[in-house]
């Protein structure tokens, strides 16, 4: 599998054109049991720092019978994108949810 590497630029211009401008209502697919999330679903069930892992890790860590408890960065690589951030490196993403 390859994996997309896109600059942070873009990966915001693509959330901007599937959600709109409000990164809290933008929606992200985890690869590894589908369970779709948003910024909101962290806040609901009270997940500090949303924004620190709401793009990879599923909320199943927290929450359970919700999602399952995958997270990116470990030893299996799963993910299909690559954000590249103000400093040059790569870090994986879970994609954007349909």
């Amino acid at each position: 599998m390859e994996i997309e590497k896109i600059s942070l630029d873009k990966f915001l211009i693509r959330g901007e054109k599937k959600f709109g401008k409000n990164k809290k209502l933008w929606r992200f697919k985890c690869p590894n049991c589908g369970n779709v999330q948003t910024y909101q679903d962290f806040v609901d069930n009270k997940i500090k720092d949303p924004s620190d892992v709401l793009m990879v890790s599923c909320i199943g860590r927290w929450v359970k019978d919700k999602g399952c408890n995958w997270t990116l960065g470990g030893l299996l690589q799963v993910h299909k994108t690559e954000v590249q951030t103000l400093d040059g490196k790569y870090h994986p993403v879970f994609e954007f949810a349909e």
